[in-house]
């Protein structure tokens, strides 16, 4: 790759398209998601349960039984689960073929709130 087509892809505006690409296709297929289906998630990314994160991510779910989580994906490919309520979250994306996993952080957050609160734009959580 030549030098220069590095640093051109790198550009502000490619990131600001690719956050706008990404909140769009997160605001088109957000959705309710119940405990068992996340228990399922879990042992889809974690198989054998031996990934630390299997652990943490099956306590972020019993910790939050209280509250009605959504769930969505990505143009980009990052699924979430994400908990209005408590306003947290839990991301995840394979790279190759093992997961990565962790919690949303603040930026991610907002967005997702936003979206849940329409001021992000149409809302079709329920839908």
């Amino acid at each position: 790759m030549n030098p220069e087509d590095y640093t051109d892809s790198l550009q502000p505006i490619d990131l600001a398209e690719a956050l706008v690409e990404r909140e769009e296709s997160a605001r088109h297929n957000l959705r309710q998601a119940s405990i068992q289906e996340l228990h399922e998630l879990v042992h889809t990314l974690f198989p054998d349960g031996t990934h630390p994160w299997a652990a943490e991510f099956t306590n972020f779910i019993e910790q939050h039984r209280a509250e009605s989580p959504v769930r969505g994906e990505t143009a980009d490919g990052f699924g979430f689960v994400y908990y209005p309520q408590s306003n947290s979250g839990i991301w995840y994306k394979y790279i190759g073929k093992l997961p990565a996993v962790g919690l949303l952080g603040p930026s991610h957050l907002r967005m997702v709130s936003e979206i849940m609160s329409g001021s992000g734009g149409s809302q079709t959580v329920g839908r």
